[in-house]
């Protein structure tokens, strides 16, 4: 990662400092607008005082002429003692730049070279023009939690949440579907004029959610099985004949000759039947839901996992079947959500996972272009 820093200044290393040179530096200079931009100044010929040049802390002034900052320390911030000395090194403007070369998971904005500068008036950039990324829904892929006074997070570049993970997958939920991750947080607790600015082909995207896992289908009946068969016994005085167990007897009947008379039937005999019932078909399992649109799943299929076959009753060989009924195919797992929107939703017991916002947070406003470069909810909670 290479982030930059750069700085409108420092001012006045040496030589004669004038007050024209002030008024141009301080109160005529224009904040930039990209990263690459350079400094430039509104026509300004008006007289400047000095008490127009003092330190300004206020910090609910939003743009101070000569604002407070770590550079800016020697600078009064009471008339009674300025001298025109004090602006040795003196800044107007802070900037930190994420390139558009660079590619970071979980950005810290207030992580960056700031030199102390948060806290205080002096005007400052963020310039997000690479791309960030987050591949864990509970992480957001950039992200800012700090005090901060007149600080501007500029976006050219993407921010882009992580998809949630569909029901049932490995890490996620067993039925709902996992919520997508957040793009942006922006948390200033007791800051003033914190900023969000979305630059035309921007990409602010809240990931989507996992889908929900499908449900499981309806089971099956048993089928009835049978098969019969004749058990003979010569005949015998005393012969006592019987089904073998788990058999029952169905019929019966004797072809013995007399004793004392040759003949070739001499046969006890019983007709026995067996039955069985086949398991009970168990329903298809349903599919796993998809996984959400996200910063993890840029470009791979959105849709849930195709539901468990039906199965149906069988009879081994040599069995006659009856009854029984097929069980039914699981439910296909729902989608995944697109950038910004909801997992699907499917029958079972729960739901698909909920999106990702684009910015979330509190104290912060949105401006720039929103149609389009932001997707998933971004105003302030």
């Amino acid at each position: 990662m290479t982030v930059s820093v750069s700085k409108a200044g420092p001012y006045y290393s040496s030589g004669q400092i004038k007050f024209s040179d002030l008024r141009r530096d301080f109160r005529a200079q224009v904040k930039r607008t990209s990263s690459g931009g350079s400094e430039s100044f509104n026509s300004d010929t008006s007289s400047i005082s000095a008490s127009q040049l003092i330190r300004n802390t206020t910090t609910t002034e939003t743009n101070p002429i000569v604002p407070d900052a770590t550079e800016n320390a020697s600078i009064t911030s009471s008339q009674s003692n300025w001298t025109i000395s004090d602006f040795r090194n003196s800044i107007k403007y802070y900037y930190v730049t994420l390139p558009s070369s660079d590619e970071v998971t979980n950005f810290d904005i207030d992580g960056q070279s700031w030199n102390s500068n948060l806290n205080k008036t002096i005007n400052k950039v963020a310039f997000i023009d690479g791309i960030c990324g987050s591949s864990s829904p509970s992480s957001p892929a950039a992200s800012f939690d700090a005090t901060a006074y007149n600080l501007t997070i500029d976006v050219s570049g993407s921010i882009l949440g992580a998809g949630g993970r569909g029901g049932g997958t490995s890490g996620a939920p067993e039925i709902s579907g996992e919520s997508g991750g957040n793009a942006l947080s922006v948390t200033s607790s007791g800051g003033n004029n914190v900023i969000v600015n979305v630059k035309s082909g921007a990409q602010i995207y809240g990931g989507g959610g996992g889908g929900e896992k499908g449900g499981t289908g309806s089971n099956g009946s048993a089928a009835t099985c049978k098969r019969s068969q004749r058990y003979t016994q010569q005949c015998q005085q005393g012969a006592f004949i019987s089904c073998p167990g788990g058999w029952n007897q169905t019929g019966s009947g004797q072809d013995c000759c007399e004793w004392n008379r040759g003949c070739s039937a001499n046969n006890w005999w019983k007709q026995c039947e067996q039955t069985i019932y086949t398991s009970i078909p168990q329903g298809g399992a349903g599919g796993n839901g998809g996984t959400g649109r996200g910063y993890n799943n840029q470009s791979g299929s959105l849709d849930g996992a195709e539901g468990g076959s039906a199965s149906c009753p069988s009879c081994p060989g040599g069995y006659s079947q009856s009854g029984g009924s097929c069980s039914s195919k699981g439910e296909n797992g729902g989608d995944g959500g697109n950038w910004g929107s909801d997992g699907g939703d499917t029958n079972n017991t729960e739901n698909g996972g909920n999106s990702g916002r684009a910015i979330a947070g509190s104290n912060y406003s949105v401006a720039g272009t929103i149609i389009s470069t932001v997707k998933g909810a971004y105003i302030p909670s």
